[in-house]
């Protein structure tokens, strides 16, 4: 609906009902660095020293496999980003348009948004503890919560701001990397990588469903690709850029930490990388990297907010959730009541004070969605040869089921509480979409 202002200028009013359409603001640079930012983010910063003191030097293969499963299963995303019209919360609608608005839509979305919101939650609780290393009289569940609330804040303002915030905090998370692995050599020893296996070879692959949330950019690029500009292109090309980064930094991170410092330095540290830069740098680098991970914390909770309020606003928009979460602000043209939602949802899981259970379900969440989006391209290149594909995935179908196989691969190698967990957000789901089912039907 179009009303007039005080001003004499008119806006779009948005309503359930009324499509208003988002504004394609991101370009092929704040797109790529969304991807980088909200992956590497805080998840890198918490896991790296775990990841060592498990496989030891061999976790730069598990980084490497990884690096190839995000590859392989990217490419799949960077398709339909690029081929499917609308796609506002990236996976749901990718399925939506495969499998239509039932259940199997619902789940995608449900388990994709459950991994964006727990993103951002263990996020802002690495951020509150990175501040209370430097400030200890800091709250750090006090922090976290408002943390979350501040950047729903600059979400708020529409994507432009959001993706040039992302592009400032990106650059610094990348420079601050940089600067580690260039101090790195001055105290690099060969000899620490020495043995590679030093636990066997069953570690290293076990690390890969661990470390692999530090590859999941190709999730946060897919769910803005309805905010990018000349998509077709550059969601693919986003996506390739992305992972190129960040295997180049996270390889490059672990071999510096291995190579420059002892293990009992960083082993059982909860700032490793804080510990090994102190040690091969001086104080000046351990100061340096701990503002880099405060800021690197920053890039995953905005990413993860956006990215989880764009799967709401589409699960709205699919009549899968309450219509009330489909409005579009008529000045910003961001999806408010979603973003309202997204962030209080993030706050519920920071009061549990859980970060295990918060872990478990980020890597569970994005698997089960991953699946099903490889499912829904199969079965869109059935159903619908004729649509348009700027992208195509190379060695169909062979991608797609390679992709299926190598999540199946991680989802197996979690722990049985993750298992459980995943059980109980499954049931959870299955109840929210039959009551929102019902309330439709009653309401028809």
């Amino acid at each position: 609906m179009e009303k007039k202002m005080g001003n004499g200028k008119s806006s779009i009013e948005s309503e359930p009902g009324i499509d208003v359409p988002l504004i394609r603001t991101l370009s092929l640079t704040q797109t790529t660095f969304m991807g980088i930012g909200t992956a590497m983010g805080g998840v890198m910063f918490a896991i790296i020293g775990k990841a060592i003191a498990s496989a030891g030097p061999s976790v730069l293969v598990s980084s490497l496999i990884g690096a190839l499963f995000a590859l392989i299963i990217g490419l799949n995303y960077a398709e339909l980003g690029a081929s499917v019209p609308g796609s506002a919360g990236g996976a749901i609608s990718f399925v939506r348009r495969a499998y239509g608005e039932g259940i199997t839509t619902f789940t995608s979305g449900w388990f994709g948004w459950i991994g964006s919101i727990t993103d951002a939650s263990i996020s802002s609780l690495v951020f509150a503890f990175s501040v209370q290393y430097l400030l200890r009289w800091v709250e750090p569940y006090t922090l976290a919560i408002l943390t979350l609330i501040a950047v729903a804040l600059i979400n708020f303002q529409g994507a432009k701001t959001m993706g040039f915030t992302q592009f400032i905090l990106t650059t610094i998370l990348v420079f601050s990397l940089g600067l580690y692995m260039a101090g790195s050599t001055f105290g690099f020893d060969a000899d620490r990588l020495r043995p590679f296996f030093p636990n066997g070879a069953p570690p290293t692959l076990y690390m890969v469903s661990f470390i692999f949330p530090t590859y999941i950019g190709y999730e946060a690029i897919t769910q803005l690709s309805e905010e990018v500009k000349t998509a077709g292109k550059n969601v693919p090309r986003a996506l390739t850029f992305t992972l190129l980064a960040i295997t180049i930094l996270f390889t490059g991170t672990a071999l510096a930490t291995i190579g420059a410092a002892p293990p009992e330095v960083y082993l059982g540290s909860d700032t490793p990388l804080q510990d090994a830069a102190s040690y091969f740098m001086g104080p000046i680098g351990g100061i340096t990297v701990s503002l880099g991970s405060i800021v690197a914390v920053l890039t995953t909770i905005n990413g993860s907010i956006a990215g989880g309020t764009r799967i709401a606003y589409a699960l709205s928009r699919s009549r899968l959730l309450p219509s009330l979460f489909e409005r579009v602000h008529p000045k910003y043209r961001s999806p408010y009541t979603a973003l309202a939602l997204t962030t209080l949802l993030a706050v519920a899981f920071v009061l549990t004070r859980s970060v295990d259970l918060i872990v478990y379900a980020i890597t569970l969440g994005y698997s089960v969605t991953a699946i099903i989006v490889c499912l829904a391209l199969i079965k869109l290149r059935k159903s619908e040869p004729q649509l348009y594909r700027p992208f195509k995935v190379p060695l169909y179908p062979l991608t797609p089921v390679a992709a299926i196989l190598a999540l199946v691969f991680m989802v197996a190698t979690l722990s049985a509480e993750s298992m459980i967990l995943g059980a109980a957000l499954g049931v959870a789901g299955l109840v929210l979409f039959y009551s929102t089912q019902r309330m439709k039907g009653a309401a028809t």
